[in-house]
C-alpha cells in the first residue's frame, strides 16, 4: 500500500477534540465517517491530538491505501464531510512516514483581543478580555518558557508521560488590534498551551509572580497552575517535518 501525507484544516468550535470517541462528535470521526465511504481498504495516523474546541490550520494525518489518491480524493473528500473541515493537500510520501514520530517541531498560535474591538462573527477564534496588554511586558514573561523545561504543573499529564518538553520559540506580536502568542515546540502535554498562556496573563493580573512561574518550570510542585484560557482563542498552525 502506498502512504499518503494530508493536510486537514479545521474549526474546532463544536467537536470534543481530535481523537475518536464513542458518544461524542471529533474530528477523527467525522474523517472516518467520510473515509469509510471512499475508501474499502486503509489506515490512518495522525500527528497529534488537539484538545475540545481547539482549531488547526494545519494538522496533518497519514493514510496508507491501495488506491491512488489525487485532486479527485480531495475533491471527493470535502464534498461529503462537513464545511467545518477541509483537506487542503494530498502528497504521496515514504512509505515509512510516520505523520507523528517524524515531526520535528510543532507551532501554536493564541488570540486575544480586546474587548472594547470585539467582532461578534470571530468570537470563536479569538479570546476577548477587558483589558489593555503591554507587549514588551507580555515578551518578558514569555522567555521563561524557552529552553529545556518541566512543564508538570502547566499541564494534565496523562499516565507514564514525562514532562519535559523544549520550547524554541515563545514570543507574543500584535496584529492590527490582535496579540498573537506563537509557541514552537517538539511537542506538547495536555491543555499546556492554554495553561502558559493563562499563567502569563495571570502575572500580568498580579494573580501569581515570575519568579513562582520560574521555579515551578525548575522544581514543580504537587499542584497544578490554574489559569488556564478558553480553548477557542488555540490554532495548531503548523508542523514541521
Amino acid at each position: 500500500m502506498a502512504t499518503y501525507k494530508l493536510e486537514i484544516s479545521y474549526n474546532g468550535t463544536n467537536f470534543h477534540g481530535f481523537q475518536i470517541q464513542p458518544k461524542n462528535r471529533t474530528i477523527q470521526g467525522e474523517m472516518k465517517e467520510v473515509l469509510d465511504q471512499l475508501l474499502d481498504n486503509y489506515d490512518l495516523s495522525y500527528s497529534g491530538r488537539t484538545d475540545s474546541g481547539v482549531h488547526a490550520k494545519s494538522q496533518i494525518i497519514s493514510i496508507k491505501s491501495p488506491y491512488q489518491l489525487n485532486t479527485k480524493f480531495i475533491q471527493s473528500f470535502n464534498s461529503l464531510i462537513t464545511d467545518e473541515i477541509r483537506m487542503i493537500k494530498c502528497k504521496k510520501v515514504n512509505e515509512n512516514f510516520n505523520p507523528r514520530f517524524d515531526a520535528k517541531s510543532r507551532i501554536y498560535k493564541f488570540f486575544i483581543l480586546n474587548k472594547s474591538k470585539e467582532i461578534p462573527f470571530s468570537k470563536d477564534f479569538v479570546y476577548f478580555i477587558n483589558k489593555d496588554l503591554n507587549i514588551d511586558e507580555l515578551n518578558d514573561i514569555s522567555k521563561i518558557f524557552l529552553g529545556e523545561k518541566n512543564f508538570q504543573n502547566f499541564s494534565k499529564l496523562r499516565s507514564n508521560q514525562t514532562p519535559i518538553r523544549t520550547i524554541s520559540v515563545s514570543k507574543w506580536s500584535k496584529i492590527n488590534s490582535k496579540f498573537v502568542y506563537t509557541i514552537e515546540g517538539n511537542s506538547f502535554l495536555h491543555n499546556m498551551v492554554r495553561c502558559i498562556v493563562g499563567c502569563q496573563l495571570a502575572v500580568i493580573d498580579s494573580k501569581v509572580t515570575l519568579e513562582d512561574l520560574k521555579k515551578s518550570l525548575v522544581s514543580p510542585s504537587d499542584e497544578r497552575h490554574r489559569f488556564m484560557v478558553p480553548s477557542n482563542g488555540l490554532h495548531l498552525w503548523k508542523i514541521k517535518y
